[in-house]
C-alpha cells in the first residue's frame, strides 16, 4: 500500500510539472539581416527567454557556442524588465552568414521552477542576401533610398494608472513585400507607449533590402502581454521622404478593415469581434470605435450603423 501511494504522489507530481512548463504564444521569427535574427513570442510566466539554434533540421548540429545570443537585445534594463514581467520574450542571434538556412527554437525557463522548461516547435529561417540601400533606374543610374522609421503608440486602458504605461510592449511590423516582420520595445529610442521601428531593416522575398516607396500595405501586431490581447492594426506606410525621418503609419478607409480595397465578409468578421467592447476591456481596439465621443466610448450600434452603410462598396486607395 506505501509503495503505491509513493507511485501516486510521484504520478501527480510529475503531472503537476508537466502543467507548470510556460507556454509559448504568439511566436514570429523577426528582425532577420544578413547577419543576425531574432525570435519574439509572448509566455504566461516572467520567464527567462533563451535559444537554441541548429544548422539542420534534425537537431544534430547545434551551433549555440559558435554564435552571439542576446535576450531582450535594443531594451534598456528597465524596458527589458518591464517586457519580462508581461511574459513578453525576445531573443537575437548575430554573427550568422548571410543568405544561409538555420533552424530555431524558444526555451522558455520558469525561474521559480528550473525543471519547468517549455520548448516551440523548430522554425526554419533564412539570412538575408545583402544590403543594397540602391535601385537602378531605366537609365541603369543608382538611385539611393531611405526607408525611414516608423512611430507608433500602443493602446492604454483609460484605467491604466501605471507610471509609465505601455513601457516594454512590443511592435511587430509586418508588410506583404517582405517575408520577416521587424520588431520594437514601446519606450525604446522614444517615450512609452510610443515605439519606433526601423524600416531599413525589411528584406524583400529576394533576400535584398526592401526600399519602401509608401502606400505599402502593413499590419502592426502589438504584443501586451498580461490580460490584455495582442492588438492587430491595419496600416498604409507613409511615403519615402528619401532622407532619416520618422513617420507616422496611415490609416486606410475606416470600414475597409483590411485594407484590400472592399468592405465585405472578412472586414465584418474582424468588426464582429469588436463589437460591444469597451476600453478597458482586454481585447478593446480603437481602430474600431469609429466615431468615439470620449475616451470611455465603446464600440456600439452607431459604429455599426456607419460600417454596414459602406458594405459592399469598392474602397479607392
Amino acid at each position: 500500500m506505501r509503495t503505491v501511494l509513493f507511485s501516486l504522489i510521484i504520478l501527480v507530481s510529475g503531472v503537476v510539472n508537466a502543467l507548470a512548463v510556460p507556454d509559448t504564444l504568439g511566436l514570429r521569427v523577426t528582425d532577420v539581416t544578413t547577419s543576425s535574427i531574432s525570435v519574439v513570442w509572448l509566455t504566461d510566466v516572467a520567464a527567462t527567454p533563451a535559444v537554441e539554434i541548429y544548422s539542420d533540421a534534425s537537431m544534430t548540429a547545434r551551433m549555440n557556442e559558435q554564435v552571439t545570443i542576446t535576450p531582450m537585445p535594443d531594451a534598456s534594463p528597465e524596458v527589458g524588465a518591464a517586457a519580462l514581467r508581461k511574459g513578453i520574450m525576445k531573443v537575437r542571434v548575430a554573427g550568422l552568414l548571410a543568405d544561409t538556412k538555420y533552424f530555431i527554437r524558444t526555451v522558455t525557463a520558469d525561474p521559480v521552477d528550473p525543471l519547468s522548461v517549455g520548448y516551440s516547435p523548430l522554425q526554419e529561417v533564412t539570412t538575408a542576401k545583402a544590403t543594397v540601400p540602391y535601385t537602378t533606374a531605366a537609365d541603369g543610374s543608382l538611385q539611393a533610398f531611405a526607408n525611414d522609421l516608423i512611430s507608433f503608440k500602443v493602446y492604454i486602458q483609460p484605467s491604466d494608472l501605471s507610471e509609465k504605461p505601455g513601457l516594454g510592449d512590443l511592435l511587430v511590423l509586418e508588410t506583404p513585400g517582405s517575408p520577416y516582420p521587424v520588431s520594437a520595445f514601446a519606450g525604446m529610442g522614444t517615450l512609452a507607449p510610443e515605439g519606433i521601428i526601423d524600416l531599413n531593416n525589411l528584406y524583400s522575398a529576394s533576400q535584398l533590402s526592401l526600399n519602401i516607396q509608401g502606400g505599402e500595405k502593413a499590419q502592426l501586431h502589438i504584443y501586451r502581454g498580461g490580460t490584455l490581447f495582442t492588438l492587430l492594426h491595419y496600416r498604409w506606410l507613409s511615403s519615402n521622404s528619401q532622407t532619416v525621418a520618422v513617420n507616422e503609419p496611415v490609416k486606410g478607409f475606416f470600414a475597409d478593415i483590411n485594407l484590400d480595397g472592399k468592405v465585405d465578409e472578412a472586414d465584418f468578421a474582424e468588426f464582429r469581434k469588436q463589437y460591444r467592447t469597451e476600453p478597458d476591456d482586454g481585447t478593446y481596439n480603437p481602430d474600431y470605435n469609429f466615431f468615439p465621443l470620449s475616451t470611455l466610448d465603446k464600440i456600439d450600434a452607431q459604429d455599426f450603423a456607419a460600417f454596414a452603410k459602406e458594405y459592399g462598396k469598392a474602397v479607392a486607395p
